[in-house]
């Protein structure tokens, strides 16, 4: 698994960068890209959804289980996660910088007069940056490989649309162009780290390596459920029309993770 990990782990890294970069070089998205754009995120959502109640957070407590815990402390974990990136996402953070990462699409993509300010540009980037290590270490704690691409192929195509968002921001933000460089690429290694520490620990053996192994599916979990939730689905079923067609998108992922739950 490590050196199918790695083939995963450039791939995301390449995804990061190029659609951050886009929005750099100015283009425009046609609406047929903009409906792909939202449909894939859409299953991305419910595939997030899924792994993180249907996968992770059971394999968690069955792991503190194992190892003497009778409190649901991987409950506790993953709530304590959301209720982490609430405060982080919704109470920290400056208003410009709020107003940038959580208005719909359909403005967020268009002008946006604060949304290249430095200081929602990097709160931006924090709050990206933690959802990617926590994906990351996601797929590396996975140990099937039918769990690890079907959570590749949620994080691929959320990435894809986060590194294009940051892009849009670098891009707004005044000063050199070549200043858009170390913040894309903190971004795009987020996940990549994430991954390397999550499959390192996963070769770790005895009491600690399982503990820390639960303890990384249990907040995995919790971000999952805040960014499917309060990030994706927030966001597109405020959008007017489409609705089914994207209820149905994450039905057809949250039902992936569900019949993958029969092997794995």
């Amino acid at each position: 698994m490590i050196g199918f990990k790695l083939v995963l782990l450039l791939a995301l890294l390449a995804t990061a960068l190029v659609c951050g970069a886009l929005p750099l070089r100015r283009r425009a998205e046609d609406a047929a890209h903009k409906h792909l754009l939202e449909w894939g995120n859409a299953f991305a959502a419910g595939v997030f959804l899924g792994a993180g109640f249907v996968h992770m957070l059971p394999e968690a407590n069955a792991a503190w289980q194992q190892l003497g815990w009778r409190y649901p402390i991987g409950m506790l974990l993953a709530a304590a996660a959301i209720i982490f990136m609430l405060l982080f996402e919704h109470v920290l953070t400056p208003e410009d910088a709020h107003h940038a990462m959580h208005a719909p699409s359909a403005d967020r993509f268009g002008a946006r007069e604060h949304a290249g300010s430095t200081r929602a540009v990097y709160a931006i980037l924090t709050a990206l940056s933690i959802h990617s290590l926590f994906e990351g270490l996601a797929l590396g704690a996975q140990r099937e490989l039918r769990s690890a691409l079907v959570i590749f192929a949620a994080i691929l195509a959320h990435k894809s649309i986060e590194g294009f968002a940051l892009g849009v921001s670098l891009a707004r933000r005044a000063g050199p162009a070549a200043r858009a460089g170390p913040p894309l690429a903190l971004f795009a290694s987020a996940t990549p780290f994430g991954i390397v520490a999550g499959t390192a620990v996963g070769a770790v053996r005895g009491q600690i390596g399982l503990a820390c192994e639960a303890a990384f599916l249990s907040l995995a979990a919790g971000t999952f459920a805040y960014v499917a939730t309060l990030d994706i689905l927030r966001e597109e079923f405020h959008e007017p029309g489409g609705r089914l067609a994207k209820w149905l998108w994450v039905v057809a992922g949250g039902g992936v993770m569900a019949l993958l739950a029969l092997w794995v």
